[in-house]
């Protein structure tokens, strides 16, 4: 049997053999003893269930645990390499198309550059035509690919596997877009869509040691995106959209914002509303390293820095403050125990997210101060591909 007929089979029998390979795959290794005591299932059930795991080649034998007293125990893990997953990054500044075992383990991946020429139509033709070539590289059948998990910037229709109308994307066409109908035509496997925030919280929520967090992620680029896990479970808005939360307003009367209103958080925060101030001010007569220009980049804002340039610092760190109110705020009301930032600040430019940090802390509520743990995603640029799929290998076992 191939893992991708073992997967969307639902009959009562192979229930309990996914109720069983699924806690392998979350927990192994793992002995029989640990199973049987997350499952209430009967010895001889269980043994009976492990024994034909293992027929498949679908879980093996990867160990001795330590003795409690008697023989030790055998351990039990899934065969990684037995199907193969994509996951995809679609973001306004790039897309990345990733081929992971069910480790999570990146096996290759290509990344392309989003630029006015990206249409929907060459993108979906570069992602389809890069997932056959890694198919056909590593010598990969249509029988082992189990799925491909898309996470991309909203609004999105989810059921229908659509992106609707994504603001500031770099080319136009970008609205009521079938990507997901599209892709499985093409390969014939289950495609999941959902917004690259939640996937990516998904993706470093699997790389924790400590599971089933609430988890408050932010991704910072060109625009601002969160995403929300609530015990382990991605929250999902009607809608998709992940950039909403770049709207909430922290300076009534502030700054002009791309959706017409004043004060909102991406005033602050976007690589445009930087690239803005920073004109401004050379515009005004300040000494800049940089030339007054509509194609600042990161990079460019990062080197700034490192040379000195101290109006490039002033407006990150001004960007910073109000990043860290806007946090604090979704800390307030979303109470979550964990809060993990990503973007090319974030990484590239420690005191960035200090201050983030330090802010946000400064306005939480006082019963928050010692409660919430702030960190930088460990997976960085590949944690939306990696959560996509990982999000689209745990939907075979929603109803479990």
């Amino acid at each position: 049997m191939q893992i991708n007929e073992f997967l969307i089979e639902d009959s009562t029998k192979y229930q309990s053999l996914k109720k069983v390979y699924y806690l392998i795959y979350e927990h192994g290794p793992i002995s029989k003893v640990d199973i049987q005591m997350m499952t209430n299932l009967k010895h001889t059930t269980l043994v009976r269930i492990i024994d034909e795991l293992l027929s498949h080649h679908f879980i093996f034998e990867s160990g001795l645990g330590i003795s409690s007293g008697g023989r030790p125990p055998v351990l039990y893990e899934i065969v990684h390499n037995r199907g193969y997953l994509f996951g995809i990054d679609l973001s306004r500044t790039h897309t990345t198309i990733a081929l992971l075992d069910l480790k999570l383990s990146i096996i290759d991946k290509f990344s392309f550059p989003m630029t006015k020429t990206h249409s929907p139509e060459i993108v979906i033709e570069k992602m389809i035509n890069t997932v056959k070539k890694h198919m056909q590289i590593h010598k990969l059948k249509i029988d082992d690919l189990i799925g491909i998990g898309i996470g991309s910037v909203g609004p999105l229709e989810r059921k229908q596997g659509m992106i609707l109308n994504p603001d500031s994307f770099p080319s136009d066409g970008w609205s009521h877009v079938p990507i997901v109908p599209l892709l499985e035509k093409e390969f014939t496997v289950k495609v999941l869509l959902e917004n690259g925030a939640n996937t990516a919280a998904f993706g470093e929520n699997k790389h924790l040691s400590v599971k089933g967090q609430d988890i408050l992620y932010c991704i910072s680029g060109v625009g601002l995106r969160c995403g929300m896990l609530v015990n382990g479970q991605a929250v999902q808005n009607k809608t998709g959209v992940a950039s909403s939360f770049g709207h909430m307003i922290v300076d009534i009367g502030g700054r002009k914002c791309i959706c017409g209103r004043k004060g909102c958080l991406l005033a602050y925060t976007s690589l445009e509303s930087m690239k803005k101030q920073i004109n401004e001010h050379i515009a005004a007569g300040g000494n800049s390293v940089l030339s007054q220009s509509e194609n600042l980049t990161f990079e460019h804002l990062i080197h700034a820095i490192k040379l000195g340039d101290e109006i490039v610092e002033s407006v990150i760190m001004d960007s910073a403050y109000y990043y860290g109110i806007g946090v604090a705020n979704m800390i307030n009301f979303m109470h979550p125990d964990h809060v993990l930032f990503n973007g090319p600040l974030i990484y590239d430019y420690p005191p960035y997210y200090e201050k983030i940090v330090k802010t946000a802390k400064k306005y939480m509520f006082n019963t928050h101060e010692n409660a919430i743990f702030f960190s930088k995603g460990a997976l960085k640029e590949d944690a939306v591909p990696i959560g996509a799929a990982a999000l689209l290998f745990n939907s075979f076992f929603s109803e479990r």
